[in-house]
């Protein structure tokens, strides 16, 4: 269990004030989370929820500034926590504004709320998250009044962004913990600045089409991710993508620590995508009545900490009248909108989408009515299935290219569907599949999803073998791809062609 104390003053007169940074950091971040602070102890007002298996608590004493101690002391009793467990957002006259510094321990530096914690815990060793307001520079105005004075237009940008940042390296000691949050938030900007640019060029630098796998993180087909990891690196993949679940993607699941995971998929040059398949009913919620926003929640922790830039649902149902399809279709809307808004909240923002299904499936199962839906959740992205995608709907798919966050890629001998086969075992134009989506724009991730189903001889077709080959045999269409686009811009047509001619 964690607390994360931000201090201030209650009352409204004190709420723009400079001294009331750490209350607003902790109310953003409770907003972002979707914490209600709807519990009062010990003096204190709570917002709580689970991040991945720990709970955490956030916290605003309602003692005024110079007796926080006495809410957060009783608090640290009640819960029996150390003060290490225990994380104190505050102002800082001493830093320039908008400056941040995250220290395991120290002084007080003065400031008497961390003074009134100190003496109520007994204690000095608990980390502290100070958030610069400056000094005034008017030698006519005190201390007091300074901080209890409200910024000006310029000042309050500075807070609102430092706010901000604020809430993400809170997020960053919760996922990777105090030292490499630390690491992060007290470079200086400068080579922050460098660091961005040089991650920019890398990215700029990668193929629009990159290539990846499905970690093998079945029940029936397990691995620790860290040794899928070593694989994927040692077959020049540069994305993994992994399973979320209704309960949320759990570090058990995973064989290791989320932390211990993100530093070796950041060694690897591995990128992380999450695919959450779930079953829903006529209402739009699981058998447990889950909803979309509800599960993608309990995903959060994992989307952070690995962390995962691409998430997408593939969703199901078993209905089977075309009119209650088309209801589901329409009530999952506003729940597709309330996910996309928690994903684009988020620091960073990760991609959201939704994977199309076979024809047979139903659900969102028609190019028209993807394209419908993208239309009606202008931030939702589109994850496509050449192997879920019968000949005569290609064309109206590839039409969607710039909304496409992610392709899956898989062979199956047409015109049967969904055999998600190693590639070279159907009859798939993979090559023209790849020529056409560059040609219209595509950039981003195609995963290799061959892994078999049950109408094609049951599941384990992804050996280490068959997802080597399947992988030279995409790099190597991607290659001749490549060419030909390069030709077609040039305006030699020579060796052009038509998808369906093929």
């Amino acid at each position: 269990m964690k607390l994360i104390v931000g201090l201030g003053n209650p009352g409204p007169q004190y709420a723009p004030t400079r001294h009331n940074v750490g209350f607003r950091v902790v109310e953003k971040l409770a907003q972002k989370l979707g914490w209600r602070w709807s519990e009062e102890r010990s003096r204190a007002l709570l917002a709580s929820g689970l991040l991945g298996a720990e709970k955490v608590i956030l916290v605003k004493p309602l003692t005024y500034m110079n007796l926080s101690g006495e809410a957060v002391g009783a608090l640290a009793r009640w819960y029996r926590l150390s003060p290490q467990d225990i994380l104190v957002v505050c102002d800082d006259l001493d830093l320039p504004v908008g400056r941040l510094r995250l220290r395991a321990r120290g002084s007080t530096g003065g400031h008497n709320g961390l003074e009134s914690i100190v003496q109520h815990l007994h204690s000095d060793q608990f980390p502290r998250l100070r958030i610069g307001i400056g000094r005034p520079t008017d030698r006519r105005v005190s201390v007091v009044d300074y901080v209890l004075g409200v910024p000006p237009p310029t000042e309050r940008t500075q807070l609102d962004q430092a706010e901000d940042e604020a809430v993400a390296a809170i997020e960053l000691v919760l996922a990777r913990g105090l030292e490499a949050a630390m690491s992060v938030v007290n470079s200086d900007p400068e080579s922050r600045r460098r660091l961005e640019e040089q991650r920019q060029r890398q990215h700029a630098r990668r193929p629009p089409i990159q290539l990846g796998m499905v970690a093998r993180l079945f029940p029936t087909h397990w691995r620790p991710l860290r040794e899928e990891i070593t694989f994927a690196r040692s077959c020049g993949f540069q994305w993994l993508q992994l399973r979320g679940s209704e309960a949320g993607l759990s570090e058990q699941e995973l064989g290791d620590s989320f932390e211990s995971l993100a530093v070796a998929l950041r060694e690897a040059g591995l990128t992380c995508a999450l695919e959450i398949a779930l079953s829903l009913g006529e209402t739009g919620t699981t058998a447990s009545g889950a909803t979309l926003v509800t599960v993608l929640r309990a995903n959060l922790t994992a989307i952070r900490c690995l962390p995962c830039s691409r998430v997408h649902f593939h969703l199901l149902a078993s209905l089977s009248s075309p009119e209650a399809l088309s209801g589901l279709e329409e009530r999952l809307v506003p729940a597709l909108q309330e996910a996309q808004a928690l994903a684009a909240a988020q620091t960073p923002p990760f991609l959201l989408g939704i994977e199309q299904n076979e024809p047979a499936a139903g659900l969102f199962a028609q190019p028209a009515r993807c394209a419908w839906l993208l239309e009606q959740v202008p931030g939702l992205g589109l994850v496509w299935d050449v192997n879920h995608t019968a000949p005569e709907s290609v064309e109206d798919y590839l039409r969607l290219a710039p909304r496409m966050i992610l392709v899956h890629v898989s062979d199956t001998p047409l015109p049967q569907l969904n055999y998600h086969l190693p590639l070279g075992l159907g009859t798939l134009d993979i090559e023209g599949y790849c020529e056409e989506l560059l040609a219209r724009g595509f950039a981003g991730p195609a995963i290799l999803e061959i892994g078999g189903t049950p109408r094609s001889g049951g599941f384990g077709r992804d050996s280490d073998e068959a997802l080597q080959a399947s992988a030279q045999r995409l790099r190597a269409a991607l290659g001749r791809a490549y060419a030909r686009v390069r030709s077609r811009s040039a305006g030699d047509t020579t060796g052009q062609a038509s998808l369906t001619s093929r």
